[in-house]
């Protein structure tokens, strides 16, 4: 019974050996450059958002030291097939988890994502004076914005 089993091993490590030997395939993947996008994003967290008459009011943590704010003009959030709209929201449950996401092709500004809790009764959300317009929410990007 002894001999059956020591037989059937080596003749087992025979055979891999033989089908690890044939085959020396290489898994590496060619990289092609050509194929590679120039798209980048930046999150930043959010600590509070400002909803205003024509815009909102982000205040977002610049690189874990100090504070920034900037405003997002509602208007991007509508789109149509000639300009595609620069806002976007995600929902999220935890406020957190709050982030936002700016989106660059190019260097040039595509689209911000507010990955926010989208119940304004979240801690999250507050209101700017409606009587007084808001700065800046005639802007077509986000240059503004300090990492």
């Amino acid at each position: 019974m002894k001999k059956i089993i020591a037989l059937a091993l080596s003749a087992f490590l025979i055979i891999s050996a033989v089908f690890a030997a044939e085959s020396n395939i290489t898994l590496t993947v060619e990289r092609d450059e050509s194929k590679w996008t120039d798209l980048k994003y930046e999150n930043l967290p959010i600590l509070k958002i400002l909803d205003g008459k024509d815009g909102y009011v982000v205040i977002y943590q610049k690189n874990k030291i100090g504070v920034g704010q900037t405003v997002i003009p509602k208007s991007w959030a509508l789109g149509n097939p000639e300009n595609p709209r620069k806002l976007k929201f995600r929902n999220t449950k935890n406020p957190n988890e709050s982030f936002m996401t700016i989106v660059t092709k190019g260097g040039e500004f595509k689209r911000v994502i507010l990955t926010v809790p989208m119940s304004k009764n979240n801690s999250m959300w507050g209101l700017v004076d409606y009587s007084v317009p808001l700065e800046g929410t005639d802007k077509e990007n986000l240059d503004d914005i300090v990492f």
